[in-house]
């Protein structure tokens, strides 16, 4: 496994929190890498991406899944958020990151800075 970016190690605060870490796949590129980010129940309005320095944090909120007044006998579905954070073990152009969200998939493309591209170099 790759190791440009990495998954931050939780505080024992943070696992206190009501939240969970979603899964997530990373696909690295020539140009950029590709980070799906799974969210199911978080409408796009919901989803937030933030960058800092070298950490990608992700954040979805989920509301309840039952009406309001609602009985319910047996339920093991929760409207806990998700929280992802991220090292970023690579340099990438902040301005150029972009992300979509469809069908609780949250889509973040982290094109790589100049200085990270591979180059050929001509020798003489």
């Amino acid at each position: 496994m790759s190791n440009e970016i990495t998954q931050t190690p939780e505080t024992a605060t943070a696992r206190r929190q009501s939240w969970h870490r979603p899964r997530y796949a990373v696909k690295p590129g020539k140009e950029a890498y590709e980070l799906k980010v799974y969210l199911p129940g978080v409408p796009k309005a919901q989803a937030e991406v933030t960058i800092e320095k070298d950490q990608l944090l992700v954040v979805g909120r989920r509301s309840s899944v039952r009406p309001e007044g609602s009985k319910v006998v047996h339920e093991e579905l929760n409207a806990d958020d998700y929280r992802l954070q991220l090292q970023l073990n690579v340099n990438i152009n902040p301005e150029s990151i972009a992300a979509q969200s469809e069908n609780g998939v949250l889509t973040i493309h982290l094109p790589l800075a100049e200085e990270s591209k591979p180059r050929a170099i001509t020798v003489e």
